[in-house]
């Protein structure tokens, strides 16, 4: 049942066979069934995950594999593109049906539905366990690998950069512009294709250049637009993800006004959908790469590959370097079609290029920013075989391009990188026939003229290496390399003591750059020469190297140039290569640009024999914790010394690491508990603060995993690499992994250890197990201390690689995971006595505590900030205790201000000096002012409806001078509280409220209060609750008194009177008593220098009925003594005072003495009886009865 859903893929052979008039399928005898191997034969071909979804399913789409591949050597042999072209189509296609030919046959056999792929000698099968072992068992098929996904590599949206000179600025960083005004081309009479997403045809900036468009303005798909998805509608091209439109956009894309988006805007494009939303299929993508050697008619047929494109821009791939669609490239480089790829964006680590753009077949591109530096995100080499990759780094950061509809998008990724130099291929290529088609000479113009990055943190040299490749592309550089007009050639014979010379180099410099390499026989030969006058530098390692006069080339002739090389002087280099630790055994040297190399003793010694010269020396250590090193030497002829030492391996933090071997184990001595042995972690409360990538901590998770996290807490067995924006983050990972406790004695423990300020925490885990294999087993710790460094210590790793760390990921991450030091991943890096200690090498830890200057306790969340020269460098925080820890980037030795601050105290500034791995601690005292007021408590006032009353608040200050301010708090209308100032130590201030009650309904209550802020930094804030009652009713009056008095706090005392029906006052025959004498304990002596004695009652008529206070003021005038007068005071009927006796309460006479009553009534009238109960008879000074709704009566 063999088919597709697509454009049938053999139909093309048959139909080109057709068109050539032989036939490529011969008749073949299908060969028996071989007899099926062993049982195991699966497992041996099959990859595990097949043999998984065998297992359990009852069929399943797999991909055979078949062990040989077409001899495509006679395309490489052809001239004309498309006959280059058709030779690979006829020899991949003759291949695939004599080598599948027993196979399909199986497969017919057995009625499983299959589809053969000619471009790579595959089969895609679905069927079940039993045909898959059968499968297996052919001697012709190599594997059985399952159907795979493949992702676009994720881009990320970027912000909008400057364009210069009306195009983009990547447009202008690799100087596309020049080429059009200089050269006078924009890509004309090339085709680029792309395999991506789709595309939006009908854009602006893209309908112009798409080759489907005809000359009335309507359009042809056939040929110029495939859907290997089968997901776009009707046969139009489409794009349902945009990354297809964007990238086509930066190819080809200009709308003529304004948007000029495209590297070759005079190219036109096809393109080819084998991605969609969900990622990129295997059988889409073969699919699209067929179709690319021959385009199709709408249905599928008639393939033409005189339609076939010049170039093939893919900007998708995986993670990891497989071979799966190797032969795809190789057959498209065979038939003269530029395979340009994106390297991927798994950056910054190294090694993190994926197939297909690390492939030695493909040229991939990094992706550099405005800024013209490498991103972050570009995936680095090396690729397959140990290949420099990426091959070049092109823009791919912040692109503005097409999007579907008819809009823009501003986007970053080495997907954006690819199409610079896919589209300068195709301006090269315009303007010179000579090289189009030639992947290798074009490949060698584009490395040549890019321009060189040096950056060997992957390995490579600075013109070559793997992270920019062989430089910035440089599209105007390339163009003007390229041969074009008149051509004539270079050859000869370089000898050396006229014997032949293989491997020497030969460089033209003129009107363009050329090089070859000469053969076994010594001779070279450069065809294509631009006419003119060129320098001729011959050289190869370990001979002088020697230069010409000027040679010149004539069209159509061959100029010859014989060189005779001399062997150069020797000379013996020797030395020490040594890291931090020491010297370095097993370290790697290459020389750059020869073909050298020595290895290190265990003393770190290396000896290096070369040619006398200057040489670069690339040095690759087996330290975990040092990074490469590259060396200038100068190696003169006989004996040279140069000892090399090694940079360390650094984070962006600054952070590096060091190892100790047989290091004593630090262990903890509490035990943790944890949720149970198998996950769970347990929260510290670390006793100081520490501090990491810049951030301070004063807790921390212990995970049963193999972590310690400052941040979120997480329980994740799963270990990756670092750093990763997922979490967990901000952590240490001594050995993170699948781990459980060992029931013997096993756990997590912690300890506090040393002295401020080398204090330090240690964590353990301790008996800890693989959860892969639980007769493996390790001890490990984390120590960290206040100063910022921090190490991980191992302790008896048995029973097999686990436990050595072939699972678990060693290192440290920052809080937001785009920082880290990454000791090991997946790798048998631990030992028994194993010590990695980590310290920030360009940074200062400075610690210290702050308090309040008055009493001496902890200020929290003070601000501790740390400049340098006028600018902020650090800043902290105190916790609660008044600790702060901050890291401060530091290198050399230098003055730093250190700024403490709190609300409501007084900056404290001081100067420290610090360098890299110093700490400096030191307490700062605050000042702050010390502002009381004076009432405190909560204020009531009674004052009736249409009258205003007025108190006072004194504020003090005892400590430092304070600036202060009283307000009303909530917008009461009904009060005014409106003062500021400043108090110095010792010194008081009045401040005056005023209330009043114009307006406002009787009986009712105000809640109110006045704050009074202060820059008194333990009590800021007083705040002083008020009440304000209005009373429906009161009475007060002055006994004994003929007229009204109004007292200190502004309330008034009408004059004594006798009681009459619906008025109030005393009842009984009675008399005035006065006195002139001082009386004490009162601020009104007018009030009570009056009394009335002899009264039996006050009553009140016509009162509202509810809660009443009634306040009663009581002083001897005379000599009564303590027990002659007693009286028993009884309200509404109820004793509410027995046994009043004044002078014994009071101790005498002239003795003020007050009693407050509260009662209800509920009759309309009140009634205060007075009843002597000794000889004297009653007295009372004055009497007030006020409605309170505010109070409740007692009882």
């Amino acid at each position: 049942m063999p088919g597709s859903r697509r454009f049938p893929l053999l139909a093309p052979a048959f139909a080109l066979t057709a068109a050539m008039g032989a036939s490529l399928l011969g008749a073949v005898t299908a060969a028996a069934d071989p007899t099926p191997s062993a049982a195991g034969v699966l497992q041996d071909k099959a990859q595990s995950k097949v043999v998984r979804q065998l297992d359990k399913q009852d069929t399943t789409t797999f991909w055979v594999r078949l062990d040989s591949e077409a001899d495509t050597s006679a395309a490489r042999r052809t001239k004309k593109k498309t006959d280059k072209d058709r030779a690979v189509i006829e020899a991949k296609t003759a291949h695939a049906d004599q080598s599948q030919k027993a196979l399909r046959a199986l497969l017919e056999k057995a009625g499983a539905h299959y589809t053969s792929y000619w471009i790579t000698n595959t089969v895609e099968v679905t069927g079940d366990k039993a045909l898959a072992e059968k499968i297996a068992a052919r001697p012709e098929v190599a594997s059985i690998e399952a159907d795979t996904v493949l992702r676009l590599p994720d881009t990320m949206k970027g912000k909008a950069e400057p364009g210069v000179d009306g195009v983009e600025w990547n447009i202008d960083a690799i100087k596309a512009p020049k080429v059009w005004d200089e050269v006078g081309t924009r890509g004309e009479g090339v085709v680029i294709a792309g395999i991506d997403t789709g595309v939006d045809y009908q854009h602006p900036t893209l309908q112009g250049g798409y080759r489907g468009l005809k000359t009335d303005g309507s359009y042809d798909h056939a040929y110029n637009w495939f859907d290997a998805t089968a997901s776009c509608p009707g046969n139009a091209p489409c794009d349902d993800y945009g990354h297809g439109t964007h990238t086509m956009g930066t190819m080809v894309g200009d709308d003529g006004d304004g948007n000029a988006i495209g590297v070759a805007p005079g190219a036109q494009w096809i393109a080819a959908k084998g991605c969609t939303t969900t990622g990129c299929s295997q059988d889409a993508l073969l699919s699209a790469g067929q179709w690319i050697l021959a385009p199709t008619d709408a249905i599928g047929q008639h393939p033409r590959p005189d339609l076939a494109p010049d170039v093939v821009n893919n900007s998708w791939g995986g993670d990891v370097v497989d071979t799966w669609y190797k032969a795809m490239v190789r057959a498209w480089v065979d038939a003269g079609i530029f395979p340009a790829f994106s390297n991927g964006n798994a950056g910054p680590d190294c090694a993190t290029a994926g197939a297909p753009g690390a492939y030695t077949n493909t040229y991939a591109s990094g992706a550099f920013g405005s800024d013209g530096k490498i991103a972050g995100f570009s995936s680095r080499g090396s690729g397959e075989g140990g290949a420099i990759k990426p091959d070049i780094a092109a823009p791919g950061v912040d692109v503005r391009s097409a999007a579907p509809g008819g809009g823009y998008a501003v986007e970053s990724g080495t997907s954006m990188a690819s199409p610079h130099t896919a589209a300068t291929v195709a301006l090269m290529w315009s303007v010179s026939p000579a090289i189009r088609g030639d992947i290798a000479a074009t490949e060698r113009l584009l490395d040549q003229t890019a321009t060189d990055a040096d950056d060997t943190t992957c390995g490579g040299t600075a013109a070559d290496n793997n992270v920019y490749g062989e430089g910035r592309l440089d599209a105007y550089a390339a163009v003007n390399a390229t041969p074009r007009g008149p051509l004539g050639a270079v050859s000869g014979t370089v000898t050396t003591d006229g014997s032949p010379l293989a491997g020497a180099t030969v460089e033209l410099d003129g009107p363009m750059y050329a090089t070859a390499t000469t053969g076994a026989d010594g001779t070279y030969a450069l065809p294509k020469v631009m006419v003119g006058d060129y320098a001729v530098k011959v050289s190869k390692f370990g001979y002088v190297t020697a230069t010409s006069t000027t040679t010149t080339v004539t069209e159509g002739a061959t100029t010859t140039r014989d060189a005779d090389l001399g062997v150069a002087p020797r000379a013996t280099l020797t030395g020490t290569v040594r890291t931090q630790g020491g010297p370095e055994a097993g370290a790697t040297i290459e020389v750059t640009g020869a073909p050298v190399t020595a290895t290190t003793a265990d003393d770190g010694r290396y000896t290096l024999e070369l040619p006398a010269g200057s040489y670069r020396l690339k040095v690759t250590p087996t330290s975990r914790c040092a990074a490469v090193g590259t060396f200038a030497v100068e190696a003169a002829e006989g004996a040279n010394t140069k000892d090399l030492t090694l940079p360390s391996r650094t984070d962006n933090f600054g952070t590096t690491c060091q190892v100790t071997q047989d290091a004593a184990f630090p262990s903890g001595t509490t035990k943790l508990n944890t949720s149970s042995e198998y996950d769970g972690s347990a929260g510290i409360a670390l006793p100081f603060p520490v501090a990491l990538y810049g951030k301070t901590y004063r807790s921390a998770s212990a995970n049963v995993e193999g972590f310690l996290s400052f941040e979120q807490s997480v329980n994740l067995s799963t270990n990756g690499t670092l750093p990763t924006a997922g979490l967990p983050n901000g952590s240490l990972y001594p050995f993170w992994d699948n781990l459980q406790i060992a029931s013997d004695n096993g756990g997590l423990y912690w300890a506090t250890r040393g002295a401020a300020p080398h204090r330090e925490v240690v964590v353990e885990w301790r008996n800890m197990v693989p959860s892969s294999d639980r007769t493996q087993k390790l001890s490990f710790s984390v120590v960290i201390g206040e100063d910022g460094t921090y190490s991980f210590h191992y302790k008896d790793p048995s029973g097999g690689a686990a436990a050595r760390g072939t699972g678990a990921t060693i290192g440290a991450e920052n809080a937001d995971g785009t920082d880290s030091l990454l000791y090991a991943y997946d790798e048998d890096a631990v030992t028994d006595g194993l010590a990695i200690d980590f310290r920030p090498d360009r940074s200062a830890a400075l610690s210290g505590t702050v308090t309040d200057a008055n009493d001496g306790k902890a200020v929290s969340g003070a601000a501790v900030t740390v400049s340098r020269d006028g600018k902020q460098v650090a800043t902290g925080t105190t916790a609660s205790d008044g600790a702060y820890l901050v890291q401060v980037p530091a290198t050399d030795r230098a003055d730093y201000t250190v700024t403490v601050s709190a609300a409501h105290y007084t900056t404290g500034t001081r100067t420290v000096s610090l360098a890299a791995h110093t700490t400096e601690r030191a307490a700062t005292a605050l000042d702050t002012g010390l502002v009381t007021v004076a009432p405190k408590a909560a204020m009531t006032l009674v004052v009736p409806v249409g009258e205003s009353r007025q108190r006072t608040l004194t504020l003090a200050n005892s400590a430092s001078a304070a600036d202060y301010t009283v307000k009303e708090a909530d917008g009461a209308g009904w009060f005014s509280a409106a003062a500021a100032g400043r108090l110095g130590k010792g010194e008081q201030q009045k401040a005056v409220l005023t209330f009043d009650t114009t307006g406002l309904t009787p009986g009712t209550v105000l809640k109110g209060a006045v704050v009074i802020a202060s820059d008194s930094g333990r009590a800021p804030e007083t705040r002083v609750p008020v009440t304000l009652v209005v009373p429906a009713y009161q009475a007060a009056l002055d006994a004994g008194a003929g007229q009204a008095f109004t007292d200190h706090d502004g309330d008034t005392w009408g004059p004594d009177r006798k009681y009459t029906a619906g008025s109030y006052g005393f009842v009984g025959a009675s008399t005035k008593v006065s006195t002139t004498n001082a009386i004490e304990d009162t601020a009104d002596q007018k009030l009570l220098r009056t009394a009335r004695e002899g009264a039996l009652e006050y009553r009140f008529d016509q009162v509202p009925d509810g809660v009443y206070r009634i306040d009663l003021d009581f002083a001897e005038l005379g000599r009564a003594g303590a027990g002659s007068r007693v009286t028993d005071v009884l309200a509404e009927g109820v004793l509410q005072v027995p046994d009043l006796d004044i002078a014994k309460e009071t101790g005498g006479s002239y003795r003020a003495l007050t009693k407050t009553l509260t009662v209800k009534v509920t009759d309309g009238q009140l009634n205060l009886r007075l009843v002597a109960v000794a000889d004297e008879e009653t007295l009372v000074n004055a009497v007030r009865i006020t409605q309170r709704p505010d109070l409740t009566p007692a009882g």
